[in-house]
């Protein structure tokens, strides 16, 4: 299995290539749905769970589903200390985007808040949801400290920051004798993307300066969405365009891509939904692929995934560069 130790003075964990995602665990009546899922990943060798504060919160009766299902599946299962468990806090109200939540008072509502939910004392590695580059990292770095010296947070994550607001607050941190962020989350996948994909501003998404800082420092990435939300899965199978998610990747350049995708799956046997996933972890720096699935055949196809990489001209292949 791949994976990338992340330590500090206090704890180690071995983060792997492949994270479980859970957008999407939005009832709190499908317990066994989703104790399917998540017993599924685990069976498979699957050691690390995403979560956040905000998920499904847009949905009515939504709130707090997402760590409440994993917080009782945690409990169930009794498998706490088996799981490295990520969850994220600092999310602006989703009727609200402009307006941050990156004060103490919000950032500690929402820690305190997600350790009920998922029924633990600490979170593994957690992740600030969002950026606000007007509140100076000065501002936020002592908060964060702070849940790592009470030990109810091991690990800290930025989601959704730029590579230079990570430096600017790792140099912070180190001047000041405080714990730094240690990974980062972004959207990242064989298919390009940019805020205007998704229709969020604040969304941060992998282009060339930033895989060059990464590359440059070996700073871990956690990427979302790095099966493009199925696009290379479904249309290799012959779905229509249409039947992608509105706003979705079907630009000229990923259309491209696809077509080789599809060629490369029926040249090699490897189901089109994991090649993208075989191509983040061959990247220069560690990626963990912070993957979705609805249904338990779909987990175990991707985890098939998880000691896969391919050599230069593969990855130059499926990026239709030669």
């Amino acid at each position: 299995m791949i994976t990338f130790g992340l330590k500090n003075d206090k704890y180690s964990i071995e983060l792997p290539a492949l994270t479980f995602g859970t957008a999407s665990f939005e009832r709190k009546d499908s317990d066994d749905i989703y104790f399917d899922l998540l017993d599924t990943y685990f069976a498979n060798g699957g050691r690390c769970i995403d979560t956040a504060r905000v998920y499904c919160s847009w949905l009515e009766g939504g709130e707090d589903s997402s760590e409440t299902v994993i917080g009782r599946w945690l409990k169930a299962r009794g498998l706490r200390d088996q799981i490295i468990l990520c969850t994220k806090g600092g999310h602006p109200d989703p009727e609200n985007m402009s307006v941050s939540r990156l004060s103490r008072e919000d950032l500690e509502a929402d820690l305190s808040k997600s350790l009920e939910t998922l029924g633990t004392d600490h979170i593994d590695i957690y992740f600030l949801h969002r950026d606000d580059e007007q509140v100076p990292v000065e501002e936020i770095m002592p908060v964060l400290n702070d849940f790592c010296k009470s030990g109810r947070v091991h690990f800290l994550g930025a989601s959704n920051w730029t590579t230079s607001r990570i430096e600017e607050a790792n140099k912070f941190a180190e001047k000041n004798g405080m714990e730094p962020f240690r990974v980062s989350q972004i959207n990242y996948s064989l298919a390009h993307s940019s805020t205007d994909t998704f229709g969020d501003p604040t969304v941060v998404c992998m282009n060339l300066r930033e895989f060059k800082w990464y590359q440059a420092h070996n700073f871990p990435v956690m990427a979302y969405c790095p099966q493009a939300k199925g696009f290379f899965a479904k249309l290799a199978r012959g779905d229509s365009i249409t039947n992608i998610p509105e706003g979705s990747f079907t630009s000229t350049a990923n259309l491209a891509r696809l077509a080789r995708v599809k060629r490369f799956s029926e040249q090699e046997g490897i189901p089109a939904a994991v090649i993208p996933l075989g191509y983040l972890n061959s990247q220069p720096f560690f990626v963990s692929s912070v993957f979705a699935a609805s249904k338990p055949w779909q987990i175990e196809e991707d985890m098939g995934a998880q000691d896969m990489r391919f050599d230069y001209p593969t990855i130059a292949f499926l990026e239709n560069i030669i």
